[in-house]
């Protein structure tokens, strides 16, 4: 399985339409920052699963900060990440991860990629979609093994 992970669009659809070209996903993930983005992202590709969750640019939702959930037979906790304070640090996130069970924490917010593991839980933001420097982040789940990568436009 393979999942294309987006986050802060911020208004921005071309860089995102065009990653899905390139990756061909089997679902997308959009971590929010702006909902009306991968709503439009959907729109384009209704084939393709999405899920997405609210950013803190996202006003009026009743969706919740964070989703705990199952791609491929791994456990993973989604969120923007502002109500666990990312931008100051990941600890919050990790404990959030570790209290779940996940074995992946994907989180956006800081517009900063980052792709590595720590005490036994994947930590990755894709950066900004719709940013200066564009980037997206991708997972590849096989026999319960991961593998992710930061792709940049």
């Amino acid at each position: 399985m393979k999942l294309l992970i987006l986050s802060d669009s911020h208004g921005e659809q071309r860089y995102m339409e065009e990653a899905v070209y390139r990756e061909m996903p089997d679902h997308i993930v959009h971590l929010g920052d702006v909902m009306r983005d991968a709503q439009a992202l959907h729109d384009c590709f209704p084939a393709i699963p999405m899920t997405s969750m609210p950013g803190n640019r996202d006003f009026n939702t009743v969706d919740p900060p964070v989703i705990v959930t199952v791609f491929g037979g791994v456990k993973f906790l989604l969120t923007h990440g502002h109500t666990l304070g990312v931008k100051f640090s990941a600890l919050k996130l990790l404990l959030a991860a570790q209290e779940a069970g996940v074995r992946a924490a994907l989180f956006g917010h800081t517009h900063q990629a980052v792709n590595f593991e720590q005490q036994g839980v994947l930590l990755m933001n894709p950066g900004a979609a719709g940013g200066f420097q564009p980037s997206y982040g991708v997972i590849e789940i096989e026999n319960g093994e991961i593998s992710s990568r930061i792709e940049r436009f």
